[in-house]
């Protein structure tokens, strides 16, 4: 097959009728998802005769009865970004597909959340995940951590949603800020005025639409180029057919290692301390829908794992001797997927506007989730104000929502800052690595480490969290400068009839590496981040008790909306009071009357459980019949 040149690559091309009918279609679905459960749940709120149903539970969590199947496929929406179809078929063009294990991982790790976190999440029955470290350690680490987690999702969904905005510019020409501006108002529409019913339902449609356009595109592709023997022939040739990179460096951007052990820890982490996650294990009623639901999500994120995988061997494939950005054409890795669709598939009428609209559809599924879950979030930080106890039932559902609107507008006006981020993926990567990492290393201070306290916990999540990021802030400002952070496979522009030799000698000059730290893999910071989490949450806790017995000081200020704790004859005691230690009977925790409390010992460990509220008539009474 002749190669084309690049002067037959046109950089703009624009939809036809067709393409424009399959994108706006797509949006006009997903808006009339959120139509359809906004009206059919206020209805049935007015019809209902029987015990009314919380609008805010209702908005943010469905009220616990959903599907296992439709919740799963919204967790992998959640999952799937513009980020992945985008970045990470531009990862595998540059340093080869050693990317494929980034799915199977995920089987490592959920094991361990279907067999300890998502009971736990089932059993305290949260808002937000977050919640649990008020209880356990103090309010303020609460919202710590609250905030920490809204910063670093209110980034990462302008981010999401400025990827699929650079694939329209690149496709058809339209201004980046105008299509963002449309995609905001139609995710923030659907989210609010629908909820979580909107959320999941609309989440299932696009990833119907993710599907078809990325095996459309990918089967279309492997035809013309001459079939899947050619794809392989070309990346083998080339050096990219290497699947298992054994190499132990970690400053290796892709290794065995690094994609199976170190995303596994990612995954652990996302899984089981992410909010976007827990938020969905409280949509089914049941502890064994939940588990379900993460077998099949983890499924279907290793297929699309898959598909971007072999997307970057298709795409290089296509430009094997004729590399568009050593050429020229693209300024960036990411605009590489939109290219090559409009390069080769451009004729066929309908194509196009179906890539971009699985793009569209994946970055808006995973922004109307972060919206939900950040309004969660938020919903219980007020848990405990005169102003949320004086709130009505509809009041309450009008404030869910307000506070949804409120993070989308500000999400949308952090997308300016998008195009000084970098690389999509390894940007995104980051952000999820290292919080996540961090919030995960707090649960298991708090769970599994009985002397741990507010002291070590909140130095611990300070140091995960700002250690890893500077390492990848400062990765990135490295890479900027020109320094390397991590080594590209060598590209070539021998078959392009014309190229831009100012740009070609500009990337052959010399240039030095970076610090090494700095180029550490960003698939190594979850797993960073929880140990330095975890490791100076320990110390510090350890460290803090004994100043407390060497200052003879035996008693410690209670936090914030904390009652002291007083047992009674209806409380299992444990010397090992970690989270999971429920100190109240079975029967008894699902008393609504029960109050969480955080106590605190001599050796200034903060212990959870449960305590009963002795002023209700139902616990006083059970009380009584125990002490006669």
């Amino acid at each position: 097959m002749e190669t084309p040149s690049l002067e037959a690559v046109p950089e703009v091309q624009y939809f036809s009728w067709a393409d424009y009918t399959v994108f706006g279609v797509m949006l006009l679905v997903s808006a009339a998802i959120g139509v359809y459960h906004g009206c059919v749940g206020r209805f049935r709120r007015g019809e209902n005769t029987g015990p009314a149903r919380s609008e805010s539970g209702e908005f943010l969590m469905a009220s616990g009865q959903m599907g296992t199947i439709p919740v799963a496929v919204s967790m992998l929406a959640g999952f799937l970004s513009s980020i992945t179809l985008m970045g990470q078929p531009a990862e595998v063009y540059l340093f080869g597909p050693q990317l494929w294990m980034f799915g199977l991982s995920s089987f490592i790790s959920i094991p361990i959340i279907s067999y300890i976190f998502i009971p736990f999440y089932h059993k305290m029955q949260y808002t937000s995940a977050y919640e649990y470290f008020g209880q356990r350690f103090n309010r303020w680490l609460q919202l710590f951590a609250s905030a920490m987690f809204s910063i670093q999702m209110v980034v990462y969904l302008a981010l999401v949603l400025y990827a699929p905005a650079l694939a329209l510019h690149q496709v058809t020409g339209l201004d980046t800020n105008s299509v963002v501006t449309v995609m905001y108002i139609v995710v923030i529409f659907y989210t609010t005025v629908g909820g979580m019913k909107a959320v999941v339902w609309t989440d299932c449609f696009q990833v119907l639409i993710l599907y078809s356009s990325m095996i459309a595109v990918l089967v279309k592709g492997t035809i013309d180029i001459g079939g899947v023997a050619t794809v392989w022939e070309r990346n083998n040739r080339s050096g990219r057919s290497d699947f298992f990179n054994l190499d132990f460096d970690p400053t290796e951007r892709y290794t065995l290692w690094g994609s199976l052990i170190g995303a596994a820890f990612l995954h652990m982490s996302v899984y089981g301390a992410n909010q976007l996650q827990v938020q969905r294990y409280r949509t089914v009623a049941t502890i064994s829908q939940a588990r379900k639901m993460i077998w099949i999500n983890a499924a279907g994120w290793t297929v699309v794992v898959f598909l971007t995988v072999y997307a970057g061997m298709l795409i290089f494939a296509r430009y094997y001797d004729c590399d568009p950005l050593s050429g020229g054409v693209l300024s960036k890795p990411d605009q590489l997927f939109p290219l090559y669709v409009m390069d080769t598939l451009g004729e066929y009428v309908g194509f196009p506007g179906l890539f971009v609209a699985g793009i569209f559809s994946a970055g808006l599924s995973t922004v109307s989730t972060g919206l939900n879950s950040l309004a969660a979030i938020w919903w219980a930080e007020l848990d405990g104000t005169a102003f949320k106890k004086s709130l009505s039932q509809h009041k309450s559902g009008l404030t869910v929502k307000f506070l949804a609107l409120l993070f989308g507008l500000l999400s949308y006006a952090l997308v300016y800052l998008v195009p000084y981020m970098g690389g999509l993926a390894p940007v995104a990567i980051s952000l999820s690595s290292f919080f996540s990492g961090s919030f995960l290393g707090l649960f298991i201070l708090g769970m599994f480490v009985p002397w741990a306290n507010t002291a070590g916990a909140a130095t611990g999540l300070t140091a995960g969290i700002g250690v890893v990021g500077w390492l990848a802030v400062l990765g990135q400002v490295m890479s900027d400068r020109g320094e390397v952070v991590s080594v590209p496979l060598p590209l070539s522009t021998e078959g392009c009839a014309l190229v831009n030799a100012t740009l070609l000698a500009d990337r052959s000059k010399s240039t030095e590496f970076a610090f090494v730290l700095y180029r550490v893999s960003f698939l190594w910071y979850s797993l960073l981040s929880l140990v330095l989490t975890v490791g100076v949450g320990m110390l510090v806790s350890l460290l803090y008790s004994w100043l407390l017995r060497k200052t003879g000081n035996k008693s410690i200020s209670q936090p914030h909306n904390s009652p002291v704790f007083k047992p009674t004859s209806s409380m299992h005691i444990s010397k090992n009071l970690g989270a999971c230690k429920l100190l109240l009977k079975e029967e008894e925790m699902k008393d609504k009357n029960a109050i969480k409390t955080t106590t605190h010992d001599t050796s200034g460990a903060d212990n959870f459980g449960f305590v009963l509220d002795l002023k209700h008539d139902s616990i006083s009474g059970k009380l009584q019949n125990i002490q006669h």
